[in-house]
């Protein structure tokens, strides 16, 4: 694991978001609810 984290956190490249967050949360709002 350490090895895989260091490989991979050597050349880190950013996030982006490919929808508006609106959208991310509206899709979230019609999931079902959850049985936990």
């Amino acid at each position: 694991i350490n090895r895989y984290l260091k490989e991979h956190n050597a050349d880190p490249k950013p996030f982006v978001w490919t929808k508006p967050a609106a959208q991310i949360l509206d899709k979230l709002a019609r999931l079902p609810a959850s049985s936990v």
